[in-house]
């Protein structure tokens, strides 16, 4: 079983012109503001374009789909002590 304590962050998904690098930034600007709090991270992501995939951005990352049922399962592993949709 994983320690949980995390904070989850939803990336923006699957690439779409003119509003992913948006979204990441939202993502990144969140996770970092997130470590200097001295928290750990979860980052799950579809896109591996952005820069929020990069394993040194997050604790944890997880290269998956954004569903209801992918995010739940994550969920129930890890036991995040929170969720941000980015």
């Amino acid at each position: 079983e994983f320690p949980g304590g995390f904070i989850m962050v939803l990336g923006s998904g699957v690439y779409r012109i003119g509003s992913s690098v948006e979204f990441d930034w939202c993502a990144v600007g969140c996770l970092r503001e997130l470590r200097n709090q001295g928290k750990k991270t979860i980052m799950i992501n579809y896109n591996p374009e952005t820069v929020s995939t990069d394993y040194d951005m997050s604790d944890r990352l997880y290269f998956e789909e954004i569903s209801f049922e992918v995010v739940m399962d994550i969920y129930n592993i890890e036991h995040p002590a929170g969720v941000i949709l980015s």
